[in-house]
């Protein structure tokens, strides 16, 4: 099997995403710290659209077309139309466990020489598959980070007591 960039933290991402919601109420992955941040419902609705259309999408079309334009992705306007909307907490993380099976399935096709297989995002400019491999395992880590300070900020930091004069949030 070809070494894919991030791999391990890809297959990774789900359990950890798991893991930190273990106990994290519904009224809890509501909450968002101000009307312009995110809830934690939304960055996992956010996770499994960005799978789909932005990252599984961008691949499949890197292999399947000579140097294909890759539209930019606008996550506030996204978001502002409801695409990161989803019914509970459970339900986003199931969609986002099955967008990202089915996107370890694709890189399971993947050869050396489709890496270096261009494209242009209409943002960036021109790139190439490997690029964007490198990028899915980091939005990951970004967004385990920013789900970590929420459920910092809402389930335990308001309960520190005396502790809460050591500690900071920026959820």
């Amino acid at each position: 099997m070809l070494l894919i960039p991030g791999r391990a933290q890809m297959e990774a991402t789900p359990a950890i995403l798991q893991a930190l919601l273990n106990g994290v109420t519904e009224a809890h992955a509501a909450w968002k710290p101000a009307p312009n941040r995110w809830s934690v419902n939304e960055v996992l609705g956010h996770l499994s659209h960005v799978e789909q259309i932005g990252f599984r999408g961008r691949v499949e079309r890197i292999l399947a077309e000579e140097n294909p334009s890759l539209p930019g992705y606008d996550p506030d306007r996204f978001n502002a139309e409801g695409a990161f909307t989803r019914p509970s907490m459970a339900e986003a993380l199931a969609e986002f466990v099955k967008e990202r099976t089915a996107t370890l399935r694709v890189l399971d096709t993947l050869t050396p020489e489709s890496l270096a297989r261009p494209g242009v995002h209409g943002e960036l400019g021109p790139l190439v598959l490997a690029d964007l491999l490198h990028e899915i395992p980091f939005h990951d880590l970004g967004h385990i980070r920013q789900l970590a300070e929420l459920i910092r900020a809402v389930q335990f930091y308001p309960n520190l007591g005396p502790w809460q004069k050591y500690y900071q949030v920026h959820p």
